[in-house]
């Protein structure tokens, strides 16, 4: 229990961002908790505060440790506070910034050199500056709260760890893992990161409702970071990394060399981050944190930061906070969710639905499709427990929130149903009217269709206003973006139980409205099109697909990839059936129709354009095969040709997405196409990347001319020439 003693005045209140109590036995209980915020965050308020309870700690007696919890729920710190970042990035200010850096180095140190112990209890996810505060500690005790996760994800900002990260980890887990962690912003789950050393302690805890210093303190979790302190207190041996073979200059020379191989190899050289971040650490390893912290790791922070690519991923990372913030969400209650087709789509959904603690019933009509989509959740799952992120009781818990069935009836419950059916329009109408048959009232019905329009698809339905799209992105385990698709029917009920879904699932909620091929798959289907096309001319595929790996495309993923071989990953017959879906938006969509259909002979599996990592040979005879059916050639394109045909087409398309109202601001429109489909977030996004390096003169320009050359379908729009679309 807190103890009465007066032992400063300054503990007589509460701070700003902290809560802070003395226990009996003089362990200084600090609670951490933003003003202002549903995260916590470290800017130039918490650590001046932070700073200034270090300080009476240190100089008060009676005090003999400290152990530092948070009070949010499923937050333990998400790290510096970006929005200040991303100011001083606009204004290209950066002395606050600097001056804070310079301030936690030295009371991160102050820390970790105090004789009176420092122990964290890490609960929620602990990110960026709020694992380098926790590494600052002598101890770190980590909770098995689903939401506790551990990461160093700078370089996914265009950063690296600033707050003395690059130089303490590798110290506590060793060179060969840090490097790992830093590199690629890797999340560490408490299992893992007991493993390697992490963490001191894993605690099975259930925090309480009630966020007060006095409630969290009976929690297991708590209790076992003041047990810890307390045990401290009495060792003179704390924080003391073990010497390792890669201490030595060659060895850790060798395993720096190694690491910036796999980051070129992952990331090319577009993103410099990681690259700094091996420096950083290979050079601050010579000297004491503090002097690598300072000399090393604190000049390269701030060269990135000033840089473009910086600003760009900050922007997008706020963005994606500030949709999240922007939609009106609903939970549903109880989690229970229906899951209408056990496809290759509508497994996957149910999978992520099981993981996230939702029952789920999987209906499908035939018992052969269930038992394969079973086996793929388990395929999946079973990957995980190899990962050893799960433990074997996850896997069956999971498996058993899945409750496959052939019975409509089964779903007649339940608050909402996704519908994950084959693209098929009489099908969809049809599993719809069934549903209505059924369903409660308030049920809500949730289309994940790719190539037919909400209106289309509840044009027969009684209750229109159930009725609502929620556009999932394969694979959809690894892609962030969800289009919530509006219709001018569609209730606020619906959309908020479709929007609180997709952020239960982690996905970003993108409200679009109705219309052919809403956002993404209808800017994707210009690039998409352009590709088969330039194929069909003859274009060789792996210059194709090298121009647009070289550009950047999904490059983020770890997989660049170009047009032809995500038309491999999508399939065929299922771009093909999109493309065809979108003729009604005008001549601009062509796709060749006669090489399309060579590509997919009846009868047989459909072609890919590429075989064993290898031009497949039948896809290019067909190509030399429809050639001469084309008359609009111009002699050999150029690389510069080849990526205007790619990408000027999708800007056109997504100034015609603004005029159309499919979203009211150009930012959703960059944010989309970097979660939906791989644009390269370094580039900032689709019209960033237009509006930086081309004027709206230039874009039409060069439209005219290729229409000039090879058809209508470069035709600009005229909302082009204006400029509305570069606010």
């Amino acid at each position: 229990m807190p103890s009465d003693r007066t032992i400063s005045p300054r503990w007589k209140g509460e701070f700003k961002h902290f809560k802070t109590a003395v226990l009996d036995d003089g362990i200084l209980l600090a609670g951490f908790d933003y003003s202002g915020k549903s995260v916590n965050v470290l800017n130039v308020e918490s650590m001046t505060e932070w700073q200034e309870i270090v300080q009476l700690a240190e100089q008060t007696a009676a005090i003999k440790g400290v152990a530092l919890v948070s009070l949010k729920i499923g937050n333990f710190c998400a790290g510096a506070d970006l929005e200040q970042i991303h100011d001083a990035q606009r204004t290209r200010n950066f002395g606050e910034i600097e001056q804070l850096v310079t301030t936690v180095h030295r009371l991160f140190d102050a820390m970790t050199r105090s004789p009176k112990p420092f122990v964290t209890a890490i609960e929620g996810a602990c990110l960026g500056g709020g694992l380098e505060l926790a590494l600052a500690c002598h101890a770190r005790i980590a909770s098995t709260h689903p939401r506790t996760c551990l990461a160093l994800p700078e370089v996914r900002l265009g950063i690296l760890p600033g707050f003395g990260g690059t130089q303490r980890l590798p110290r506590l887990i060793g060179l060969p893992a840090a490097l790992e962690m830093i590199t690629t912003g890797k999340t560490v789950f408490p299992r893992q990161a007991l493993r390697m050393g992490l963490v001191d302690g894993m605690v099975t805890s259930v925090p309480s409702s009630a966020r007060t210093l006095e409630a969290v303190q009976k929690e297991a979790l708590v209790q076992a970071a003041i047990v810890k302190a307390r045990a401290l207190c009495s060792t003179s041996a704390r924080h003391q990394p073990k010497q390792r073979f890669w201490s030595f200059p060659g060895i850790r020379t060798l395993v720096c060399r190694y690491a910036r191989h796999k980051v070129v190899k992952r990331v090319r050289q577009f993103y410099p981050a990681p690259l700094r971040a091996v420096d950083a650490i290979q050079r601050g390893m010579r000297w004491s944190v503090l002097r690598g912290s300072l000399n090393i790791e604190k000049p390269l922070l701030l060269e990135l930061m000033a840089s473009p690519i910086s600003t760009h991923l900050v922007g997008l990372f706020l963005s994606g906070e500030a949709l999240k913030r922007g939609v009106t969400s609903a939970s549903i209650s109880p989690l229970r969710v229906g899951v209408l087709g056990a496809g290759l789509m509508g497994s996957q959904i149910a999978g992520q639905l099981a993981e996230k603690g939702c029952t789920v019933v999987l209906r499908d009509v035939s018992s052969e499709i269930l038992a394969k989509a079973m086996g793929r959740i388990h395929e999946t799952q079973t990957a995980q427990l190899r990962k050893r992120t799960i433990l074997p009781s996850d896997l069956r818990f999971r498996m058993l929130r899945i409750a496959p069935t052939l019975r409509a009836d089964d779903v007649a419950t339940l608050p909402l149903v996704i519908e994950a059916v084959s693209e098929k329009l009489e099908v969809k109408r049809a599993v719809l009217a069934e549903f209505e048959t059924i369903a409660r009232p308030d049920a809500v019905f949730a289309t994940n269709t790719s190539s037919y329009t909400l209106a289309e698809i509840a044009a027969s339905a009684v209750h229109r206003e159930r009725c609502v799209g929620l556009h999932f992105f394969n694979p959809v385990a690894k892609m962030q973006l969800v289009e919530v698709v509006r219709a001018p029917f569609t209730s606020e009920t619906a959309l908020a139980r479709a929007c609180g879904l997709a952020k239960l699932l982690g996905k970003f909620p993108l409200m679009v409205n109705d219309g052919p091929g809403f956002l993404v798959n209808r800017i994707l289907s210009r690039y998409l099109a352009e590709a088969v096309i330039l194929v069909g001319e003859g274009v060789p595929i792996r210059r194709i697909d090298a121009v647009a790996k070289n550009f950047g495309m999904a490059v983020d993923s770890g997989r660049p990839m170009g047009p032809l071989e995500l038309l491999d990953l999508i399939g065929l017959p299922v771009a093909r059936h999109v493309l065809t879906s979108l003729t009604v938006l005008g001549p601009r969509i062509e796709s060749r129709d006669a090489f399309l259909q060579a590509l997919l002979p009846e009868g047989k599996p459909p072609l890919t354009f590429w075989n064993s990592e290898k031009e497949n040979p039948q896809t290019v005879e067909e190509s030399r095969r429809h050639r001469q059916t084309y008359s609009e050639e111009a002699g050999p394109a150029s690389d510069d040709i080849i990526l205007k045909r790619l990408f000027l087409p999708m800007i056109d398309e997504a100034v015609r997405c603004l005029h159309d109202k499919i979203v009211d601001h150009a930012w959703q429109v960059d944010f989309a196409l970097t979660y939906g489909i791989g644009f390269p977030a370094f580039r900032g996004g689709l019209l960033t990347w237009a509006r930086q390096t081309m004027t709206p003169g230039q874009i039409v320009e060069d439209l005219a001319s290729l229409a000039a050359k090879y058809g209508k379908r470069f035709e600009p729009c005229t909302d082009l020439s204006n400029g509305s679309w570069q606010g």
